[in-house]
C-alpha cells in the first residue's frame, strides 16, 4: 500500500539534528510545525502576485535526491532546508538522466528531443548524425524562457554552466538572456586553471559572449554566485528572471583547501549507514514505507577489477580512501548551500525576497562512473593530467570521483544513478518557494522539469499562445504546476515520458515502465508500482501486461511526436568506465571480455566469429577424413 506523505515537513535543522544524530549550532532554526491537514492544502489558493514576481531558478550539477539535509542526509544544508520551510517540496519531480537534456527541457518547456537534445554532444550514434532532434544544442525553432520572459519586461541574466550551444547562435547572450556569465560546456576543473575533464572536450568562459578572464582565486560555485548577485543588483526595480546553474558537485570533485576537511569522521561508519539514516527519515516524512525493500549499489563480477568488496572487508587504506570522496562530496554540497544563503540574504538585503520565487533542483541524480566514461579518455590521459594520489584528492590538479557505494546512498531511496532512466537517474529534489505558496508541505503528485516554462509564465501573468515571440515556434508541452503546489492537484492520467541513449522510461499515476540496456537492464519492458516500490525491486510486467502495453503505447507516441531515433549500434555503459585505477594488460583483457559480453554487437561479432570457426573447423575435419578414406 502506497503511504501518502504527511502534511507535516519538520524541515529546521533541530529536527534534522534529531533524527540524524548531529550536534546542533547555533546558525540552526527551531523545529517549524505546518499544516497537517489536507483541507488546509485544499483551501489554498493559486499565488496571485500584486505586481509582477521576480524568479530565480537555482540547478545543482548531479546531486542526489536525498542529500538535501531535510530528507536525513548528513549534509549541512541550511538554507536548502529553510528554501523547504518556507515554501513546497515536490517529491516526485522528474528531469532527464544528464546535464544538458534536462537543461534543455528546463529552457524550453518541451522534450529534449524536440528542443534538440536527443543526446549529449559527442555521443550522437551514427543514425542521428545531421537530425535537428539530435545537434546536441538547442535551435531556432524553440523560444527560451529567458525570450519570453524579456518580451515582456523582464531583465533576463545566468551565471554558470550553459551546455546548450555548439554554435554562437545557441550561446545564452544570444538567446535571451541580458547578462550572462560561465561555462559554455558541461565541465571541467572548478577552479581558474581550465583544466579539462576530458580529451574531446574544451574549456569556454563566456560573459555576454566575450572571452572571460577569471580570477586566480576563482572556484566555480563561489565565482557563479558573485555574478548571478551582481547581475540582480544591477536590474535595480526591474523584474528579473536569474538562472543559477551550479557546475557542483559534477566531478571532478574538488573544494577550496578550508573545505578539505569540514566532513572528518562524519562519513567512517560508511555508506550503508548514511543510506539507513536516509531511509528512517524518509519513512519519518511518509515519503517511503516502512517495509520498502532499497536496491544495493551496483557491482560485478569477483573477477573483474571493478569489483568492490563489502564494506567490512575492504582493508583501512581503501575505506579511508572511499571515505574520503563523500567528504569532499559533501563539503561540495554544503558549500552550494552556503552561497545560496548569500543570495536568499542579498534578496532580503534588497527587499525583494519577498516577490520573488525561487526554485531548486539537480539536473539528474548523483553520478557513479569515473573519467573513463568521457569519450575519448584514456588510463594514460587520466594520469598523465590529473594527480590521482590519495592525498590529493579535492585538490585542485586532482580528479576524484563519488563512487558506487555513495551515490547509491546519496539517491536513496532510488535504484540506479545519473546516465540511466531508472529513480536513482531522473528524481530531482525539487523545491519552490515564493508569493502565495504553501509552506512546509510536501505535494506528491508527478512533476516534470517541461513544466517549469508554463508554469513561470503563468506566474507572471503572461500566456506563450499568440505571442509574437512564438510565432513559428514550437509551444511548450509542460503543463503548469500551480494546481500541485496550491492542492497537491496532478494528472495522474499524463505519462511522463523519458529517452536517452535508447533508455526508456513512462510514468503514470504509481506505476512506472523501464526499458533499460546492459549492464543495468535486459532490454525489455519492465513495469513497476513506484510508490510501493521506490527501488523497483519487484518486476510485474506479468501481473499487468494491459497496463505495460498502455504505457508502451505512450511511449510509442512520444517518440513518434519527437522524432526519436534509437541509437545504432546500441550504446551501453562498459564495465570498464567504473573503474579508475591504473590498468595492466591482464586488466584490459579482462574488460574487453566483460565488454564483449555485455554489448550486444561485441557478443553478436563473437559468437558469429565462433561459429564460422566451428563451420571452418568442422569443413576441415571433415575433408581430412575424406582424404584418409581415398589413400
Amino acid at each position: 500500500m502506497h503511504v501518502r506523505s504527511t502534511r507535516k515537513l519538520l524541515v529546521s535543522l533541530a529536527a534534522i539534528t534529531l533524527a540524524a544524530g548531529l550536534s546542533l549550532t547555533s546558525t540552526r532554526a527551531q523545529p517549524v510545525e505546518v499544516s497537517e491537514t489536507v483541507e488546509a492544502a485544499q483551501t489554498a489558493q493559486t499565488p496571485q502576485p500584486i505586481e509582477k514576481p521576480n524568479f530565480l531558478v537555482v540547478m545543482v550539477d548531479d546531486m542526489g535526491w536525498s542529500d538535501p539535509g531535510f530528507l536525513g542526509s548528513k549534509i549541512r544544508t541550511p538554507h536548502i532546508d529553510a528554501l523547504a520551510e518556507r515554501g513546497t517540496f515536490m517529491s516526485n519531480f522528474y528531469v532527464a538522466p544528464t546535464c544538458s537534456p534536462t537543461r534543455s527541457m528546463l529552457m524550453t518547456g518541451v522534450s529534449n528531443h524536440a528542443a534538440g537534445v536527443g543526446t549529449m554532444h559527442t555521443l550522437q550514434a551514427p543514425n542521428q548524425l545531421g537530425l535537428t532532434e539530435y545537434g546536441a544544442q538547442l535551435h531556432d525553432g524553440v523560444v527560451t524562457v529567458a525570450e519570453m520572459l524579456k518580451a515582456n519586461g523582464y531583465a533576463t541574466m545566468m551565471s554558470g554552466k550553459w551546455h546548450l550551444a555548439i554554435d554562437e547562435e545557441q550561446l545564452p547572450h544570444n538567446r535571451g538572456f541580458d547578462r550572462a556569465f560561465g561555462l559554455v560546456e558541461g565541465a571541467a576543473s572548478h577552479f581558474a586553471d581550465r583544466r579539462k575533464i576530458a580529451v574531446l572536450e574544451t574549456v569556454t568562459y563566456l560573459e555576454d559572449g566575450k572571452p572571460a578572464d577569471l580570477p586566480e582565486d576563482f572556484y566555480s560555485t563561489i565565482g557563479y554566485t558573485d555574478k548571478i548577485i551582481e547581475y540582480m543588483d544591477g536590474a535595480a526595480d526591474t523584474p528579473f528572471f536569474a538562472y543559477l546553474a551550479y557546475t557542483a558537485p559534477h566531478d571532478p570533485l574538488q573544494v577550496p583547501d578550508e573545505w578539505l576537511d569540514r566532513y572528518s569522521g562524519v562519513f567512517d561508519d560508511g555508506p550503508a549507514a548514511e543510506k539507513e539514516q536516509r531511509r528512517q527519515r524518509l519513512v519519518e516524512l511518509g515519503l517511503i514505507n516502512a517495509d520498502s525493500k532499497l536496491d544495493a549499489p551496483l557491482n560485478f563480477p569477483s573477477w573483474l577489477p571493478s569489483h568492490k568488496t563489502p564494506w567490512a572487508d575492504r582493508d583501512p587504506e581503501e575505506r579511508a580512501t572511499d571515505i574520503r570522496r563523500m567528504e569532499i562530496y559533501a563539503s561540495m554540497v554544503e558549500l552550494v548551500d552556503q552561497q545560496l544563503g548569500r543570495i536568499v540574504t542579498r534578496l532580503e538585503e534588497t527587499g525583494r525576497l519577498d516577490n520573488t520565487y525561487i526554485i531548486f533542483l539537480s539536473d539528474n541524480g548523483a553520478s557513479v562512473t569515473t573519467p573513463i566514461a568521457y569519450r575519448g579518455n584514456t588510463r594514460a590521459w587520466l594520469h598523465e593530467n590529473y594527480d590521482q594520489s590519495p592525498d590529493r584528492m579535492g585538490q585542485e590538479g586532482s580528479f576524484t570521483t563519488m563512487g558506487r557505494d555513495w551515490a547509491n546512498s546519496s539517491n536513496t531511496p532510488f535504484r540506479l544513478f545519473k546516465a540511466t532512466v531508472a529513480e536513482g537517474g531522473v528524481r530531482s529534489p525539487m523545491i519552490i518557494s515564493g508569493p502565495g505558496l504553501e509552506r512546509g508541505v510536501i505535494r506528491n503528485s508527478a512533476g516534470h522539469v517541461t513544466d517549469l516554462a508554463p508554469t513561470l509564465y503563468e506566474l507572471a501573468g503572461i500566456t506563450s499562445q499568440n505571442h509574437p515571440v512564438y510565432e513559428g515556434k514550437l509551444q511548450p508541452r509542460g503543463q503548469s504546476i500551480l494546481p500541485i503546489l496550491a492542492r497537491d492537484e496532478g494528472d495522474d492520467t499524463r505519462p511522463i515520458v523519458t529517452e536517452l541513449f535508447g533508455n526508456r522510461m513512462v510514468r503514470m499515476g504509481n506505476m512506472k515502465a523501464v526499458f533499460l540496456g546492459p549492464p543495468v537492464g535486459n532490454s525489455a519492458w519492465e513495469l513497476f508500482d513506484i510508490a510501493a516500490d521506490p527501488s523497483a525491486t519487484t518486476n510485474l510486467a506479468d501481473q499487468f501486461p494491459e497496463k505495460l502495453a498502455v504505457m508502451a503505447r505512450a511511449y510509442e507516441d512520444f517518440a513518434a511526436a519527437n522524432n526519436v531515433v534509437t541509437p545504432e549500434p546500441p550504446l551501453t555503459l562498459r564495465p570498464e568506465i567504473f573503474f579508475e585505477g591504473k590498468c595492466n594488460w591482464w586488466c584490459e583483457a579482462r574488460f574487453t571480455a566483460a565488454e564483449t559480453l555485455v554489448n550486444p554487437s561485441s557478443r553478436n561479432t563473437l559468437f558469429a566469429v565462433i561459429g564460422a570457426a566451428l563451420l571452418l573447423g568442422g569443413f576441415m575435419l571433415i575433408r581430412s577424413r575424406r582424404r584418409k578414406r581415398a589413400v
